[in-house]
């Protein structure tokens, strides 16, 4: 019996290529495992060219182009992931981080509060990484008392070997910034 039907129940563009997974596989091995970063960036190119909807192929591609320095093409590559999948921490965060690396301080800021939102308190590591892209935009912009609650934020959510990446990077330097405004408005001058 045939089916006449002309109704396709199955999405063309949502469909995975097997070509891509073997080509998303392979690309890992030579990435993590092999450090040759520039076969994992061609195989996965080739990857996200068969199956433009692969996420796992899409967010490899996007990780390695921001390695390479290529931090518009991972940019669009992130953004393609949160198109086509749920609300990730990790997505949210890795744009929120090509935003900051490109200068776009107020879209990172507003990637990391809804990266901070949708995460986890388990997952530390990001948490902190998050937390240290939002105090140094804050930073960047000159708001260094939000930077500090921001700090006092991270301090209150993260266990202590967690925040000692934080706190060594940022705190004496933030630290420094609040106590110059402080004496510049207590001195009444102003920069030119």
């Amino acid at each position: 019996m045939q089916n006449i039907n002309n109704i396709s129940y199955i999405k063309d563009s949502k469909v995975i290529n097997i070509k891509s997974e073997i080509l998303c596989r392979e690309a890992e091995d030579d990435f993590f495992y092999f450090n040759k970063v520039n076969t994992a960036y061609k195989k996965l190119t080739e990857a996200v060219k068969l199956s433009p909807y692969h996420l796992k192929s899409i967010m490899l591609l996007a990780d390695i182009c921001f390695i390479k320095g290529f931090i518009k093409k991972a940019l669009n590559l992130y953004y393609k992931a949160v198109q086509i999948s749920m609300p990730n921490a990790k997505i949210l965060a890795a744009i929120a981080n090509c935003e900051y690396c490109t200068g776009n301080y107020l879209t990172a800021l507003e990637y990391c509060e809804k990266a901070i939102e949708i995460l986890n308190r388990e997952n530390y590591m990001l948490f902190s990484q998050i937390f240290e892209i939002k105090i140094n935009i804050l930073m960047q912009q000159k708001k260094y008392k939000q930077a500090y609650i921001a700090f006092i934020q991270s301090q209150n959510l993260l266990d202590n070997s967690a925040l000692k990446s934080i706190h060594n990077l940022n705190y004496e330097t933030l630290n420094e910034k609040i106590n110059l405004q402080k004496k510049l408005k207590l001195s009444n001058l102003k920069i030119v």
